[in-house]
């Protein structure tokens, strides 16, 4: 018999699968779900009742009656809550579980600890959140896993840009992003400016008269605009910075280098897995708007050098990149935890 995996999420993913399924959607946020069966697996997505955050997490172990091993971003009580069915074994999914731990008091620590290690194990993003989570929660390194994040590669996939006035894109939520360097950056540039983000985002900050933000945009709108941008940037805050995640802006990058749009980034130490500073991006320092400014004008003034990064990061997604390949890097741990 297969192992059975159930993955769940923060928020409802059946809905998201169906979109998927039916190609008006990426499976980016899906994790590699929907390729396991392609690998051997039973798999299940299980949207957990509604209710009180913490409270559904105790509640979720008796909802889960087929699957073998679980993958959650829930961690704060359900794996320990799981306990109470020892054949039902738990994985972590690292979203901003450093942070989290990191700004905790005492007591909230030794909770967050204790279901931690009441888990089969750990998935971080990059090997340096897997350093950093062993060193704070004192987890075994055996039960703390490192793979690479991915992007649909077949969703975002490259476009000729049509002819038009070009425009400077920044996509993204986490409330890691830094939305007022780049503002400083872009303002004395003149040029357009798309912002995909989340109204708090950018409250208070004074944004130039030629930039505009959107927020609930359709996947296929968000995706044309990444295929007309004459650039895309992801500006964060630096590692350590207490909000957000510490694994934030992955996702925007990659969609980004899928779309071989060339991508500029604020350095951050999980990247270190996942870019190559002037051949598939341009890394700046953090909270730099000279140096953000910089890259920006080199990117507008040479579209050579922005075909040259686009077409290595497209490059570099298909042949490591993609969900299909984290799927297959969750699999050998699925079939350990199973054992």
């Amino acid at each position: 018999m297969p192992v059975r995996v159930t993955y769940v999420y923060a928020n409802p993913r059946r809905e998201l699968a169906a979109e998927v399924a039916a190609g008006k959607a990426a499976d980016t946020t899906l994790h590699g779900q929907n390729h396991l069966a392609e690998l051997g697996f039973g798999s299940s997505i299980h949207d957990p009742r509604r209710g009180h955050w913490h409270l559904r997490e105790v509640a979720l172990p008796w909802e889960l009656h087929d699957a073998d091993v679980v993958l959650s971003v829930l961690w704060m009580l359900f794996p320990l809550a799981a306990r109470a069915r020892p054949r039902l074994r738990v994985l972590v999914l690292n979203f901003g579980v450093n942070l989290i731990y990191a700004r905790s008091d005492r007591r909230r620590r030794s909770l967050l600890r204790s279901s931690l290690k009441s888990a089969a194990g750990v998935v971080c993003l990059g090997e340096s959140q897997r350093r950093e989570l062993i060193e704070l929660s004192g987890l075994a390194p055996e039960r703390v896993h490192s793979i690479l994040g991915a992007v649909d590669a077949t969703f975002f996939t490259p476009r000729l840009r049509t002819a038009g006035e070009p425009y400077v894109l920044a996509v993204g939520k986490d409330l890691s992003r830094d939305y007022e360097t780049f503002a400083e950056a872009i303002s004395p540039l003149g040029v357009r400016c798309e912002i995909v983000a989340h109204p708090r985002n950018v409250d208070g900050i004074s944004l130039p008269p030629h930039a505009r933000v959107r927020d609930g945009l359709p996947w296929e709108e968000l995706r044309d605009l990444y295929a007309g941008a004459a650039c895309v940037v992801v500006p964060q805050r630096p590692d350590g910075y207490p909000y957000g995640s510490e694994g934030g802006g992955l996702t925007a990058i990659l969609e980004g280098m899928a779309m071989a749009r060339p991508t500029i980034v604020s350095e951050r130490a999980i990247l270190a897995d996942y870019v190559h500073d002037e051949r598939t991006v341009l890394v700046v320092p953090p909270e730099d708007p000279t140096a953000l400014r910089g890259a920006i004008e080199r990117v507008l003034a040479d579209p050579s050098l922005g075909e040259t990064l686009g077409a290595a990061a497209r490059a570099d997604v298909e042949a490591r990149l993609t969900t299909r390949h984290e799927a297959e890097r969750l699999a050998p741990i699925f079939r350990a935890t199973a054992r």
